[in-house]
């Protein structure tokens, strides 16, 4: 009669498996589906790239609330500090 370590080692040979140690092999996450592409395409390319390069002034809807926001700041002197004069200043 064949010794179960006998078994188990033909057995590895015939269906080409790993021997189980437990010992993590990542072999649940390499038999899922890639989802690159399918990420990728739901995700398109923005476009600000393409029309910065088209028109140099162009500044997206999110980008000029920034910066109204900011120049009120500034106004009201709660604007942040210029480079270099902050607290640390030696």
């Amino acid at each position: 009669m064949a010794s179960r370590q006998a078994i188990s080692k033909l057995t590895q040979e015939i269906f080409n498996q790993l021997p189980n140690k437990g010992i993590r092999t990542g072999a649940k996450i390499l038999k899922q589906r890639w989802t690159g592409e399918l990420e990728a395409r739901y995700y398109p390319e923005s476009i600000t790239k393409i029309a910065r390069k088209v028109s140099p002034g162009y500044v997206t809807a999110q980008e000029e609330r920034r910066l109204l926001k900011l120049d009120t700041l500034r106004r009201r002197g709660k604007g942040p500090p210029k480079k270099g004069s902050g607290k640390r200043k030696k």
